[in-house]
């Protein structure tokens, strides 16, 4: 039985096809489920993507979905509620796999002092307007945001810039409140620059992060009460290839296979992201702030039939 299964292609799913490869795992490609094999599912571009990925999920087997785009937030969601107890849904995130916000994550941690009390989060991009694409790069960024904050958003207000000729937004401007921080986000399209910046600022204390710069994406402020107050750091922290980010998202993927908390932890993310999009897009219609309403990440037990008394009334 092959250790890994590759359904689909595509540039993604074929560079975790390379690096699993080289890195000695047995891998069995296809275009459709086998009902005897029960190995994990790297799921590529394909027609029907979203069969096979209902099909995967409803056969309990664990799942990365190497093409995301391609896969409204509604079919994500309600994959999730298939999703088996201690099973692995995953979706590709170059962001989310960067190693400047995976130091970030263990720095936060390593050392409760670094805990953001305030988020802001900006993401320009080249795309042309569409709205799925906005509501991708809207889920990806907020799954981003939530997952630094460590807990989820309360409530959303939101509003967005149309664009009249492509009937999709230009800009998207969410204002997140969560129990203790305060997150920013803006996401544009069809801009002049990419851009893709984080800042977060804890007590004392704030990090600077360019997902773009090649070199120092990293720039931690530290206050300083003595002689050299407001001293700056930067790391040094390299750009991750294509390789790299396949395999640190290959890794995470197949640890969560063995280890059930960290498929709970996974699903709670893409939940909270799912919950404060939803939020976002009524805010944008009510033009108001609206109430974040997070559903339970693992599946409950159903009740098919109960047998009830009546009890015996006495006189």
């Amino acid at each position: 039985m092959a250790d890994v299964t590759i359904i689909g292609g595509g540039a993604i799913a074929a560079a975790c096809a390379d690096v699993l490869s080289r890195a000695g795992f047995s891998l069995r490609r296809g275009f459709e489920l086998e009902s005897s094999d029960r190995s994990p599912i790297v799921l590529g571009e394909m027609p029907s993507a979203f069969t096979i990925a209902r099909q995967v999920m409803e056969s309990g087997r664990h799942l990365l979905i190497a093409s995301p785009p391609n896969l409204s937030p509604e079919r994500l969601a309600l994959m999730l509620d298939n999703r088996k107890r201690a099973q692995a849904l995953f979706v590709w995130s170059e962001r989310r796999y960067h190693p400047a916000y995976r130091f970030m994550r263990s720095l936060i941690e390593a050392d409760s002092t670094w805990r953001p009390r305030f988020l802001r989060q900006e993401t320009l991009t080249l795309g042309l307007p569409t709205s799925a694409f906005a509501r991708w790069l809207t889920l990806e960024a907020l799954a981003l945001a939530l997952d630094l904050a460590g807990e989820p958003a309360t409530s959303v207000m939101a509003t967005s810039a149309i664009n009249a000729t492509r009937n999709a937004p230009d800009l998207l401007s969410l204002a997140l409140t969560c129990p203790t921080l305060d997150a920013y986000i803006q996401v544009g399209l069809g801009e002049a620059v990419e851009r893709r910046e984080t800042l977060l600022a804890a007590t004392g204390r704030k990090a600077y992060i360019d997902e773009l710069n090649q070199g120092t994406p990293i720039r931690l402020i530290e206050e300083d009460r003595g002689p050299r107050r407001g001293s700056a750091r930067w790391l040094a922290c390299p750009s991750p290839t294509p390789d790299e980010l396949a395999r640190q998202q290959c890794l995470a993927f197949l640890d969560a296979t063995l280890k059930s908390q960290l498929a709970h932890d996974e699903a709670e993310v893409l939940l909270r992201s799912l919950a404060a999009l939803s939020a976002a897009e009524a805010s944008m219609t009510r033009g108001a702030a609206v109430t974040v309403e997070v559903k339970d990440p693992e599946p409950r037990f159903q009740v098919v039939h109960s047998l009830r008394t009546n009890p015996r009334t006495v006189a």
